[in-house]
């Protein structure tokens, strides 16, 4: 059993003494036994430390990481495999269905304009090739392509907000695109109007400049 010695006189006293028998001197504990206890109690807080940022922390960290990872190489992935389904067609290129035709007649560099960027022109022939119903081409039906791979929708259509094409009726403008003035034209997007047959799934062309 564990007894307390005396740093006074000497004496070996039981350890539930509080005072020494011989010389009454109060009695310490045992600094030794102390000792290991800290020890033990510290390495035990060290582990339950180390566990919960495991738990808490670091795997979660990884979850989240692979899941985001994984989640951005099948986004690329899918927008590779539907730019590759469009198919491209060069300016001056006759593209339709039976309801609407588009060509795009023209593509040209504009002049400079403020803070680095220029207008970028491109003429477009229209046609409702349906018997009844109008067909409606707005600018967001538009977007330019440039080197950089950045997106552009139309500045302007001419003087129009909007082209409203009669049963049979052709049109002609152009759409003005504010671009960097260092980058380039990679392709124009299409996507056709709604009609019956397309309202749920318009179709998209690339004109390739």
């Amino acid at each position: 059993m564990a007894s307390k010695k005396c740093q006074k006189c000497g004496k070996t006293n039981p350890h539930f003494f509080t005072h020494c028998i011989d010389c009454g001197a109060k009695l310490g504990s045992d600094t030794r036994k102390d000792e290991k206890i800290n020890t033990h109690l510290k390495a035990g807080l060290v582990l339950v430390v180390f566990v919960i940022l495991i738990l808490f922390v670091i795997l979660p960290a990884v979850h989240y990481s692979q899941t985001f990872g994984q989640n951005m190489s099948e986004k690329i992935s899918e927008k590779s495999g539907v730019d590759s389904q469009i198919p491209e067609y060069p300016i001056n290129h006759a593209v339709g269905t039976n309801e609407f035709q588009i060509t795009l007649s023209s593509a040209r560099d504009g002049q400079n304009t403020y803070n680095s960027n220029k207008f970028f022109l491109v003429s477009v022939d229209l046609k409702n090739n349906q018997t009844s119903g109008n067909l409606k081409i707005s600018g967001s039906d538009f977007e330019l392509i440039d080197s950089e791979g950045a997106s552009h929708f139309p500045y302007s259509m001419g003087s129009k907000v909007m082209y409203d094409l009669s049963p049979s009726q052709s049109s002609s403008g152009e759409l003005t695109f504010v671009i960097p003035q260092k980058v380039t034209v990679k392709k124009i997007l299409f996507t056709f109007p709604a009609t019956s047959a397309t309202a749920s799934n318009r179709n998209v062309v690339a004109f390739t400049l």
